[in-house]
């Protein structure tokens, strides 16, 4: 008894805590100023987050930025359901706005979270659709750690909470409670692209000094100050004149070519870097150059996969955008899709569920449906085959008579059409049972009744093999043979 009341004692005591509200938590910073960025990248550059644009203005960086946001731009998407009057509305207004949605809510994959701002009118069609609808600088907004998302006014106005349900839309990229701003990509680039761009100053100074010939001048009458002004003319025009005891050689810098080396090695190691952290990898990377079919499969697979992670970034904001115009035109909830409709077919999936079906595994309808995105009704039930009458020859006029007289085709066509359409004469049981106990295949059986009604026409001897194949089938040819 002592055991159980302290149970319940403790039980009890935790049934005290803020089961519906957040007790670990800094109340300063969620009600008063602005909450410090945590990125350590950030903090150590001595950088605001928006300033990372600047990275975008490197041609390395803004390539592969492009191919992710080219790859996502050129998905398709469609509205679920699609055979309403309002999915064509919202199939119009995502139509004519997708890039500027899809690309700003993007940027949260490379500045951590991005805010976009939408504006409305009523259409000709009658329904509320957009105006307008676009990113806004995002040093204007703060997101909190309890999902709220604050602007802060221009002029010392006092900060407020925006709507954002039907007004802003806010996407973040891995955002915690520690850091609500989201995990920015570029700030894994920046000190690569610091190096990069110091590594471009250092070698232009290097070529700068060390790139052209460097004139040595040895005067004997001539003074010191003459013969420098007189090479620095020839450096300008490429003539020079001197005493003749004067003496005047080229002198070229030692070892260009191995610090032209060691600079191709630094930008391309620079250039993979930022390819493996935007891309996921590159074909040439840990090969040096020497790709293979494998290694461009992986590489597509990778960048697949990045296409994916970059949709399920995208797509809340897009439904975000798709219900609010559902509210506010109060039409029946839609569902916006990214991607292909139908899934590509897994070959290897596909000779595996054979296989497992030919072994005798019945594979439910749901599997099939699941597996290879098929829709209610697709699949038609199992039926029991029908037996089909076996015919052993082919279906055309002749006679075994006919064959001995040496007649042609369409003389056997005459005598079957003429002469041969008589009454059916079927063999009797104790024949049929006869001609099965001395046949052991349907070939056989074919020769031995062919033996036994010589001069029967086409249409009789196919109704009597049908009836003696019909009984081989019943009692089949061993056992038959055997006599049971």
């Amino acid at each position: 008894m002592a055991k159980s009341k302290k149970g319940k004692a403790s039980k009890k005591a935790l049934s005290k805590g803020g089961l519906y509200t957040q007790e670990a938590i800094s109340n300063f910073f969620v009600h008063f100023g602005r909450q410090p960025d945590n990125d350590e990248v950030l903090r150590k550059a001595g950088i605001t987050r928006h300033k990372l644009r600047v990275l975008l203005d490197d041609d390395e960086i803004a390539q592969v930025v492009e191919t992710r946001i080219d790859a996502l731009l050129a998905t398709p998407f469609r509205i679920e359901p699609s055979d309403t009057p309002e999915a064509v509305h919202l199939k119009a207004e995502l139509d004519e706005w997708y890039f500027e949605i899809a690309a700003g809510a993007l940027n949260a994959l490379f500045f951590g979270y991005s805010v976009q701002e939408a504006v409305y009118e009523v259409k000709q069609e009658g329904y509320l659709g957009l105006q307008w609808i676009g990113e806004k600088p995002m040093q204007w907004f703060e997101p909190k750690n309890d999902g709220r998302l604050i602007y802060r006014q221009d002029g010392g106005g006092a900060d407020r909470e925006v709507d954002q349900f039907l007004k802003f839309f806010l996407t973040r990229r891995k955002a915690t409670f520690e850091q609500p701003y989201g995990k920015a990509l570029l700030a894994t680039l920046y000190w690569l692209f610091f190096f990069k761009q110091n590594g471009f100053k250092f070698w232009a100074k290097f070529l700068e000094r060390f790139g052209t010939p460097i004139l040595l001048g040895k005067c004997k009458d001539t003074e010191t100050d003459d013969m420098s002004q007189a090479l620095l003319s020839a450096h300008a025009q490429s003539v020079l004149s001197i005493d003749i005891e004067d003496d005047v050689q080229v002198l070229s810098t030692q070892g260009s070519g191995s610090a032209n080396g060691a600079f191709e090695t630094f930008n391309k190691t620079l250039a993979q870097q930022i390819q493996k952290v935007v891309l996921g990898q590159t074909l040439t990377s840990g090969t040096d150059g020497k790709g293979s079919y494998g290694l461009g499969k992986v590489h597509e697979n990778v960048r697949l996969d990045k296409l994916k992670s970059d949709i399920r970034l995208v797509t809340p904001t897009l439904q975000a955008v798709v219900d609010a115009l559902c509210v506010l035109n109060d039409w029946k909830p839609h569902k916006v899709l990214l991607g292909e409709k139908t899934k590509p077919l897994n070959k290897e999936q596909a000779e595996r569920d054979t296989h497992l079906k030919n072994a005798g595994a019945n594979l439910s309808e749901s599997y099939f449906i699941r597996e290879y995105n098929l829709q209610e009704g697709d699949l038609k039930p199992a039926t029991e085959p029908v037996q089909q009458a076996f015919s052993a020859l082919p279906h055309k006029a002749f006679s075994f008579s006919a064959s001995t007289k040496k007649l042609s085709a369409e003389q056997q066509e005459v005598e079957e059409l003429t002469d041969g359409q008589g009454e059916l004469q079927l063999l009797e049981p104790g024949q049929i049972k006869a001609l099965v106990f001395k046949s052991d295949g349907p070939e056989s059986l074919a020769y031995n009744l062919m033996q036994l009604i010589p001069g029967a026409t086409q249409t009789q001897f196919t109704a009597n093999l049908d009836q003696a194949l019909y009984a081989a089938d019943v009692l089949g040819y061993v056992t038959a043979q055997n006599g049971k």
